[in-house]
């Protein structure tokens, strides 16, 4: 078996952004998702964010997009093709992902089986749902916000604390205020 391992997309004319839309488009609805340009038009301008690749040896298995935050990592879509799925990667990715730094990323309320068993999966990983109100903002509406919730593998920290990581990541990610 291969390493894997992450590379970063620097480039919006990266060959490997054909792969990224594919998995992209079919793994997120839209109302989850970035329009397309406005992701590429990002890439390699926005210093706290990364588009990286998931590898094992040569070959592309999934995508991972972070956005560096104030002492977090913010997982804004994570995926792997669905070919590579029941591999355990996903498991792997977050393991590497998890190491030496405090994450945080949003997850569908607990009302359907496929959310049930994502928020099932982040908690045998280390990850516990945050007791802290949040909504995201919908990218294609200002006036539209979800209902979700957050998951964190550091579920001490203060409400404060984590009222201060949602603002930044509704400005920075999300571009409100």
């Amino acid at each position: 078996m291969n390493q894997m391992y992450f590379q970063s997309v620097d480039s919006a004319q990266d060959p490997n952004l054909d792969y990224v839309f594919k998995l992209y488009t079919s793994a997120f609805p839209i109302s989850e998702r970035r329009d397309w340009p406005q992701l590429l038009s990002m890439i390699g301008n926005r210093r706290e964010m990364d588009l990286n690749l998931i590898l094992e040896g040569d070959r592309i298995i999934g995508f991972v997009i972070l956005w560096h935050l104030r002492g977090w990592d913010y997982i804004e879509h994570f995926a792997i093709d669905p070919d590579q799925r029941g591999k355990s990667y996903g498991e792997k990715v977050m393991q590497m992902l998890l190491k030496d730094t405090r994450l945080i990323l949003e997850v569908e309320p607990p009302e359907t089986t496929d959310a049930v068993r994502r928020i099932r999966f982040y908690e045998k990983l280390g990850l516990y749902c945050l007791e802290v109100p949040y909504q995201q903002p919908c990218y294609r509406d200002p006036e539209r916000e979800y209902k979700l919730i957050l998951m964190s593998n550091y579920p001490q920290e203060s409400v404060d604390l984590y009222l201060s990581v949602i603002k930044e990541i509704k400005e920075k990610v999300y571009g409100r205020q």
